[in-house]
């Protein structure tokens, strides 16, 4: 039995479907023809972003299938879970075929999804400059506006409490910790930014506080927040982190992980590796004033910006 995950939200449940037997059988078929689009579901060869990631096939239990049938006759075989979609078809798509199914499989996808999904898997271009707070930063580098600058920011626009201003930020540049194995695919962006590893791969705001956030808005989830003990102001030896929202679909987190004179931001998007970067391969750092913060950075559908939150807590429980 095949299921298939539809890899496109951060914080929120992805849609997934099952296969049916004929569907099954196209789908061996199709990659055994071509076998170069099964990429590992973890995958670190090519830096996925927020948005479309392809789409992930798991086996979820052997049966009498067609997949079964072909695996066991050893003509080609693929691992029980791989991605499809990160590498171009050069004839049929399984990735293509896939998304076909999840309609006649049951699985709605809204329109706001399938726009999303129809420009393909958008890869994030190669970084250049650093890409994390390890690296060393030439300063004259920045001052001279070689990196990190493209959008200029202008402190003072914030909803909030300005973040820089905090003189007690708990500070901790751990997305390595993250992205092990074991852990990579089985946390969301509400644990990378709580700093919280549960392994239960969607941790919602508010669940743990008792009032699960009800809507995919600004204030649905900072409702959620408020009950997991975020607040507006900072706070303590305490984590700093950003919500932005794509419109009723799904929530992210970024989180501040050092402190000056490099401010850098990190953010794990869904169950893919943690990172240092944006969407156009901008490292997410600052220096007097240049460079980038969660509200200036590439952030794909996510384009409602939320405000900064802040907790007494250098980790906050999310399970």
């Amino acid at each position: 039995m095949l299921e298939v995950e539809l890899d496109i939200f951060s914080g929120m449940p992805n849609p997934t479907w099952v296969l049916s037997n004929a569907q099954e059988a196209s789908l061996y078929e199709l990659l055994r023809a071509e076998p170069d689009q099964v990429s590992p579901a973890a995958t670190t060869s090519k830096q996925l972003g927020l948005g479309y990631r392809g789409l992930i096939v798991r086996r979820t239990k052997t049966d009498e299938g067609p997949w079964d049938k072909a695996m066991s006759g050893k003509r080609v075989t693929f691992p029980d879970e791989f991605r499809v979609g990160v590498k171009t078809a050069k004839k049929d798509s399984a990735a293509g075929l896939l998304i076909k199914t999840a309609s006649r499989q049951g699985a709605r996808l809204v329109d706001d999804v399938q726009e999303v999904v129809s420009r393909g898997v958008a890869l994030v271009p190669r970084l250049r400059g650093p890409a994390d707070p390890t690296a060393t930063i030439d300063r004259k580098q920045v001052e001279k506006a070689e990196i990190a600058v493209d959008v200029p920011y202008k402190p003072g626009t914030e909803p909030h409490e300005t973040w820089w201003a905090c003189g007690s930020n708990y500070f901790n540049p751990n997305a390595d910790f993250f992205n092990e194995p074991a852990h990579v695919t089985r946390n969301n962006c509400y644990c990378f930014a709580s700093n919280h590893r549960p392994d239960i791969r969607y941790a919602l705001p508010g669940r743990r506080g008792g009032r699960p956030a009800t809507s995919i808005t600004c204030g649905g989830v900072i409702d959620g927040l408020r009950a997991d003990g975020w607040r507006d102001g900072c706070q303590p030896n305490g984590l700093t982190i950003v919500l932005v929202i794509w419109p009723n679909q799904d929530y992210h987190f970024y989180r501040l992980v050092t402190g000056g004179p490099f401010w850098w931001w990190g953010h794990k998007p869904g169950g893919t590796p943690a990172k240092y970067t944006d969407d156009c391969g901008h490292a997410i750092f600052q220096y007097q004033g240049r460079g980038y913060a969660p509200n200036n950075i590439c952030r794909g559908s996510y384009s409602d910006f939320c405000g900064y939150f802040y907790q007494n807590n250098s980790t906050a429980f999310v399970a």
